[in-house]
């Protein structure tokens, strides 16, 4: 089975028709080169279309310019209809120029870059698979037979003459005596295949053939007496018998050769010559065995190569073919719908022809002269600083954005300046917010600021004060509150304070989202501002709660008090909600801006006030008994925060002299009257619609709102704080402006424990 030749298929085998790797290349290439050949046949054809309809649409447009004199905005209906049916084939053209630039840029190049690669892919695989093949072939056919019949020639040779040792050689003859021995200057040098062997007649002893004495010992020396004549005859005798031996060895051959003992010696070294040889001619055809199959493998890998090139070919073929086929009919679709939709414009201008339509184009235009001709707006001229561009105070928000186009997220300047120079140098100012500026200067700054609001600017001369009082009116004269909030949902917002806590006040955040957009930065600038008023209490003397009962009305409105209702319910009730938003501000508004939602509407000034709930019905608050002890009341000393609710009202029996928390030894306390005497507690009054039109401000000193006469003297618990008796005597300019600003408020906490209510004989 050895022996049976190899039978190798040759290279024609692997081109069949249909039969590897490149047919199925061409048949590829046809397909995409019969897909590029239809798509630049179609951009022919669109090429010849669109200049057609150029070409038309100038030829029509150009007839039409000496027919349409006068303005285009006053032709009839019909002409109007024409002039969009005749501009639709320049759109028309248009989008079929730009159907054309898709058509070029997403199929065409797409597929012609697909084609143009896989061709030089294709190059490259025939290349590759004749070179591999013609390699192999030449290599099998040519080369490998060379290094196989060497090899076995000469394995050949080596048997035969591993055949020729195996044979015995022939018996030596009869050992010759020894010649005599010549001295060793004088006896002629031996080769290793020629050995001097003399014969003499004498008996000698014999050496053996194969052993020579060594160059550099003497032999045993010869006694026997030599003489010239022997010598000659040795010398003679020696040449005829080597001559008679070489021509022996030449007759017989290579068996007679080797029967000697120096031709033995020639055998092995040629044995040895002819297995080095052949050992390296096994080495050469191993080697070339092993280059046959690398290339075998090599043309197997290219094979395969191509194969893996047909693959990918055709996987790219079909994506690039999707690809380019659905950009067509994408690009097919759009184009017709923008055709059918510029058809059904130019039809609703046929629809409109009419001649009321005409008249009244007409009419439209009567307005637009008589615009034209109105004069400009009228500024608004103060008496003092002359004419106001800006009107700011007793505006909303909402108009002030409008008016100011305000940007998303842009806060007014007049809060931004206010906030800016208190934040600077006001931060520190004892009492800040809660003592009030003189009105005087605070009218100066309105009347400046509304003069040009973009070039006002503070100075540091000015009094922080007035700066602060100037922010607060801004404030209280908005017709809308900047965050309405009743007084019911705050106080039940401060029950649930835990909750709303827990929950992040989730439930404020949502309400704040609701507003509009400049309610929610103007909000969020102030509330940010008055937390950092309030983190330097210690110095300002201005905690959240006093910061709270300042801004708290201002912020969310004033309600109006429920019916039969006065201040002492309102003491009993707790509303903490500006208390929180101020301690809580970087969780309620946190770094995220609120963004504005649907329900971010103004609400109407119809329901912008809304009525306080009455009392809470677990206790029934009512008016104080009809006589009061004037002593003074000996309470236990304790925060004032702090202290419990107004007890119950007994319902049968006398009911209990009331304690003061406040006032001294000399302070006398008013008898109030039965229930059905008339009532004097003050009322807060209804918020007044204010306005800066020169109408509604005749006969009125200043833009701030009217004093209120300060509410009642709440009565305390017996566990309310005990006040000393430094109690001012009288109240001071700047005590009754900070209960303007606190409106709503109960009583005015400030930080020497001062009551601006009572007054002392």
């Amino acid at each position: 089975m050895a022996d049976i030749p190899y039978s190798r298929p040759s290279l024609s085998d692997y081109q069949l028709v249909g039969d590897g790797p490149v047919p199925l290349f061409d048949f590829e290439l046809r397909c995409c080169g019969d897909y590029v050949s239809f798509f630049h046949e179609r951009r022919r054809i669109e090429e010849v279309y669109i200049e057609s309809l150029v070409k038309l649409h100038r030829k029509i447009k150009s007839i039409d310019a000496f027919l349409d004199v006068r303005d285009r905005t006053e032709l009839g209906t019909a002409r109007v209809a024409w002039n969009e049916i005749r501009d639709n084939l320049e759109r028309e053209a248009q989008a079929r120029q730009a159907f054309l630039s898709s058509l070029t840029t997403d199929v065409i190049q797409p597929l012609t870059s697909v084609k143009e690669t896989q061709e030089r892919t294709r190059k490259r695989v025939k290349e590759d698979l004749k070179e591999s093949s013609a390699a192999y072939n030449e290599y099998a056919e040519v080369t490998l037979p060379k290094l196989k019949s060497r090899y076995l020639k000469k394995f050949a040779e080596v048997e035969d003459h591993k055949r020729a040792e195996m044979i015995p050689p022939p018996k030596s003859p009869p050992p010759m005596p020894e010649p005599p021995v010549i001295p060793q200057s004088t006896r002629p040098a031996a080769g290793p295949t020629a050995v001097y062997r003399p014969n003499v007649t004498a008996p000698q002893p014999l050496r053996p053939l194969d052993r020579r004495p060594s160059g550099s010992t003497a032999g045993p020396r010869n006694r026997s007496p030599s003489s010239s004549t022997a010598f000659s005859d040795f010398a003679h005798q020696g040449k005829k018998q080597l001559n008679t031996l070489i021509g022996l060895l030449d007759s017989r051959g290579a068996s007679v050769k080797d029967g000697m003992g120096g031709g033995r010696e020639n055998l092995a070294l040629r044995n040895v010559r002819a297995k080095r040889e052949l050992e390296d001619l096994d080495k050469a055809y191993r080697t070339g065995v092993h280059h046959l199959e690398t290339l075998k493998l090599r043309r197997a890998r290219i094979l395969e190569s191509g194969y893996s090139s047909v693959h990918v070919f055709v996987e790219e073929a079909a994506k690039s073919t999707k690809s380019a086929f659905e950009r067509y009919t994408d690009n097919m679709i759009a184009t017709t719908t923008t055709l059918t939709q510029l058809n059904v414009h130019a039809r609703h201008m046929v629809d409109r022809i009419s001649a009321e339509r005409d008249l009244a184009r007409l009419a439209k235009r009567i307005p637009k002269s008589l615009a034209s001709l109105e004069p400009e707006p009228v500024s608004y001229e103060h008496g003092l600083v002359g004419a106001c561009k800006d009107l700011i105070f007793g505006f909303s928000l909402v108009d002030y954005a409008t008016s100011h186009n305000l940007r998303e997220g842009e806060l007014p300047r007049i809060v931004k300046l206010c906030i800016s120079e208190i934040d600077a140098r006001g931060l520190e100012s004892e009492g800040i917010y809660r003592v009030s500026g003189r009105h005087a200067i605070v009218q100066t700054l309105q009347r400046a600021i509304e003069k040009d609001e973009a070039a006002f600017e503070f100075h540091p001369q000015q009094d922080i004060y007035a700066i602060a009082s100037l922010l607060k009116l801004f404030l209280r004269e908005l017709p809308e509150p900047m965050f309405r909030f009743p007084l019911q949902d705050r106080i039940h917002h401060s029950e649930e304070l835990t909750e709303h806590q827990n929950n992040n006040f989730a439930l404020l955040k949502a309400k704040i989202r609701r507003l509009p957009n400049v309610h929610q930065v103007t909000l969020k600038a102030l509330v940010e501002h008055l937390s950092r008023v309030v983190a330097l209490c210690d110095i300002n003397k201005m905690d959240a709660k006093n910061v709270a009962i300042v801004f708290g009305g201002v912020i969310f409105g004033e309600d109006e008090l429920p019916q039969g209702g006065d201040i002492l319910t309102i003491q009993n009730w707790k509303d903490s909600l500006m208390e929180d938003m101020i301690i809580h501000s970087h969780i309620i508004f946190g770094d995220e801006p609120f963004k504005r939602t649907e329900e971010s509407k103004v609400e109407p000034k119809s329901e912008a006030k809304t009525k306080l709930p009455r009392s809470p019905t677990k206790y029934v608050h009512n008016p104080p008994p009809p006589s009061v002890s004037p002593t003074s009341s000996s309470s236990k000393p304790g925060s004032a925060d702090n202290s419990p609710p107004l007890p119950p009202t007994p319902i049968t029996g006398e009911p209990p002299a009331p304690k003061y928390s406040y006032g001294s030894k000399r302070t006398k306390f008013a008898k109030p009257g039965g229930e059905n005497s008339q009532d004097f507690t003050p009322r807060l009054p209804q918020r007044p619609n204010y306005s800066i039109h020169p109408s509604m401000r005749s006969g009125q000193v200043s833009p701030t709102k009217e004093r209120m006469d300060p509410p009642a003297i709440p009565v305390a618990s017996p566990d309310a704080p005990h006040f000393p008796e430094e109690i001012s005597p009288t109240m001071s300019d700047t005590d009754v402006e900070s209960f303007e600003d606190i409106g709503s408020a109960v009583s005015n906490q400030s930080t020497t424990d001062t009551i601006p209510d009572v007054t002392t004989p």
